[in-house]
């Protein structure tokens, strides 16, 4: 199977490495990204079944941009599929569109769409659709009414390879938190509930597993807000669980879904300090073992490997 993924997220090393995953599966993947996003840059390369091409692009709106060329490299590569990884209602999943007709291929679009309604344009995309793959249950309930067919999936899955605990690393801090410090993201709510519990600056994300494994409970304390909610899984918790870090979360957005029934995490209510420093007290108290126990469940539910072999069984089976 020959599968083009195309979307503005696609510069980052993390989308990379996970279509890499796909490709080692025995497919043709050809990664269209925009060179250059923000601080993000990225190179051409291919590495085996895998290609990433780069192309300029217009306009720095992840829903108003266009990847200047890429119909080019979608004509000589003649997918199977077209996988653009963008909301429907984009100017990118438009094009998409008009590029699966052109080409006599099939089209699947990722969404996070649980904040609002599609608007009518959306509508009109999700139809010209083959399969709709959403980030969260709400997600799907939203489109599900305009899609042939959904799927709920994780976008990409977690590099367990790659985030592990490095064991030449000292566990020497007992609270912590990595992402960006904002009240959306609960930053407010843990200096409250634990005054000692240590911001880590910024790290590459090749980088993040040395990292997590400095620190024995990760807190991920993210809060809905009128102009923020957690659509997708909480990557920081469960790429910090691979790493056997024990780890605190809130029920904001769909994190609760995604975590349902993993015992290597606790999912504490939004705006509940008392519970929240509770619960840190508890992790803390268990770490060692809870961080084991997520590990594995992150290795077997939400892995590279596993999460591809889904995502080609929904392709091969349309």
């Amino acid at each position: 199977m020959r599968i083009a993924v195309l979307g503005h997220s696609q510069i980052h090393v993390r989308q990379q490495m996970f279509f890499q995953q796909v490709a080692a599966l025995g497919h043709d993947v050809l990664v269209i990204a925009p060179g250059q996003w923000n601080e993000l840059r990225v190179k051409p390369y291919q590495k085996g079944r895998f290609k990433l091409e780069t192309c300029r692009h217009l306009g720095g709106n992840i829903g108003r941009f266009k990847l200047l060329g890429a119909f080019e490299f979608l004509r000589d590569f003649s997918p199977d599929w077209i996988y653009v990884q963008q909301e429907p209602g984009s100017e990118l999943a438009q094009d998409s569109v008009f590029w699966k007709d052109k080409l006599n291929t099939k089209l699947a679009l990722f969404t996070w769409e649980n904040l609002h309604a599609p608007a009518p344009i959306a509508q009109s995309v999700l139809q010209e659709c083959d399969l709709v793959i959403c980030g969260n249950d709400d997600a799907e309930r939203l489109v599900k009414a305009f899609a042939p067919r959904t799927k709920i999936m994780l976008q990409v899955g977690v590099d367990t390879d790659h985030f592990q605990a490095r064991p030449d690393v000292p566990r020497d801090t007992s609270v912590g938190f990595v992402g960006r410090p904002v009240d959306e993201k609960g930053i407010t709510k843990l200096k409250l509930a634990w005054p000692t519990a240590k911001i880590l600056p910024w790290w590459d994300w090749r980088q993040l597993p040395w990292a997590y494994s400095t620190v024995r409970v990760i807190v991920a304390y993210s809060q809905d807000t009128p102009y923020w909610r957690e659509q997708a899984p909480p990557y920081v918790a469960v790429e910090a669980m691979a790493c056997e870090c024990a780890v605190v979360a809130s029920d904001a957005g769909s994190i609760p879904f995604w975590l349902d029934g993993c015992s290597g995490a606790s999912v504490v209510p939004q705006n509940d300090t008392l519970k929240l420093r509770e619960t840190i007290r508890i992790a803390l108290d268990n770490w060692e073992a809870r961080g084991k126990v997520g590990r594995s469940w992150v290795h077997e539910k939400m892995s590279s490997p596993i999460v591809a072999k889904e995502l080609i069984r929904c392709l091969e089976n349309l």
